[in-house]
Order: C-alpha cells, then structure tokens, then sequence
C-alpha cells in the first residue's frame, strides 16, 4: 500500500510539475540587409540549443536553413495559413529584450521609431525598465544590421489551455456552418 501510494503521488507531483515548472526560450537574431540573411538561433535555458540557422528569400517565399544540407521552403502564399494557426502572443509572456541596430542615417528613423515601438510594447506587457536595452548606432553608408535577443517564458499550462480554446473555437464555428447548411 505504501509502495503504490508513493508511485502514484510521485507520478501526480511530476506531471504538476511538469505542467507548471515555467520553461525559459531565448532567441537571438542577427538580420543584415545588405547580406538578405536574417541569422537565428533558439535555447532552452540559455545553454540547449533547440534550432537555429538563417532565414533568406528565393523567388517565392523564403528559405529557412536549419542545417549544411537541409532548408525548409515557406511560400509566401502559405504564410497566411500559419499566421493563423494559433494565437501565440497570449502564450509566451516576454522577459527581457535587447535590440542593437546599426545603421545609416537613410533608415535612422525607421529604426528609431521601430525600436520605440518595442520599447512600448514591452512596458505595456509588465516588462522591467532593467530588463529593456536599445541601442542605436549611426554608421556611414548604406547599413541596416539590427541584433536582437530576447527571452519568453511560458509553461505547458498555458500552452495547453490555449491550444485547447483555439480547438474549442474552430469546432464551434464548423458545427455553425454545418447547421446553417442543414438548414438552409
């Protein structure tokens, strides 16, 4: 009885864990425009690397280099269809953001307005005045390189109520028209 009241309770206390342990994902992007190529790289925790690569555009759409030999094509007509997949914004809360761009004074400011924008955003989000650095450097010529990194944190919680409302939503909406057409 003791043996199995331990297993179970321990199986229980994991998955709560599990469930609500918060997860930490980094991101750290390097896009240069002059070179078309946007640099990224994903972490868990700062150290395990999930992803990373380049992202550059082709004739139609763009091209996502996650390793030597191996791209995965996005077609600019399939980017709508995964916008909408699932609303991710209310999932991942943002917990520090670091944005350095260098530039010429030809996009001075669009790059400014754009960082102000993001500061913006991540005030109105409870972000830390602490956790927020931009800097902007004026460069001679024709430059644009902005590097960002970035850290979210969410919990398989969240991630799983919101996965089952955006479920919950689409299989309302296609009984609704199923009744309208059974009616009609």
């Amino acid at each position: 009885m003791d043996r199995s009241f331990f297993v179970i309770g321990g199986s229980v206390l994991g998955v709560l864990l599990l469930l609500f342990f918060p997860i930490y994902l980094e991101m750290d992007a390097l896009y240069d425009m002059n070179g078309r190529k946007l640099a990224f790289a994903v972490k868990v925790y700062k150290f395990l690397r999930i992803v990373g690569g380049y992202m550059a555009t082709y004739r139609g759409g763009l091209a996502i280099h996650v390793s030597p030999r191996k791209a995965i094509l996005l077609p600019y007509s399939d980017m709508e269809n995964e916008r909408k997949r699932i609303s991710i914004m209310r999932t991942f809360r943002l917990k520090s953001l670091d944005i350095t761009a260098e530039t010429g004074a030809e996009y001075l400011l669009y790059v400014s307005l754009a960082q102000a924008i993001f500061r913006i955003y991540f005030l109105s989000q409870g972000g830390k005045k602490e956790k927020l650095s931009n800097n902007l450097w004026l460069r001679e010529g024709d430059v644009l390189r902005i590097s960002l990194n970035f850290v979210i944190r969410f919990n398989l919680f969240i991630l799983l109520r919101n996965l089952f409302k955006s479920v919950k939503e689409k299989i309302q909406v296609l009984c609704q028209t199923k009744i309208k057409k059974s009616t009609t």
